[in-house]
């Protein structure tokens, strides 16, 4: 089966490779949780999205996510 995701035209061909390698590891294993942000995301924001999916993945049971420094 062949999935089609539009990328926005101003990223770079190793942004695309990246999310394209993050995906296909994604569906194969499994194991990543992918949050795609906007380039102008503070570092705070930045930081409350993981500490919430972090929160999500614990309450369902799943294994602990790394911490992101």
């Amino acid at each position: 089966m062949i999935i089609e995701i539009a990328v926005p035209d101003e990223w770079t061909p190793g942004q695309v490779l990246a999310v394209r390698q993050l995906l296909q590891r994604a569906i194969r294993d499994a194991q990543p949780v992918i949050c795609p942000v906007r380039e102008d995301v503070t570092p705070d924001q930045l930081q409350d999205i993981y500490d919430r999916v972090h929160a999500m993945i614990r309450e369902s049971g799943l294994a602990v996510p790394a911490r992101i420094a």
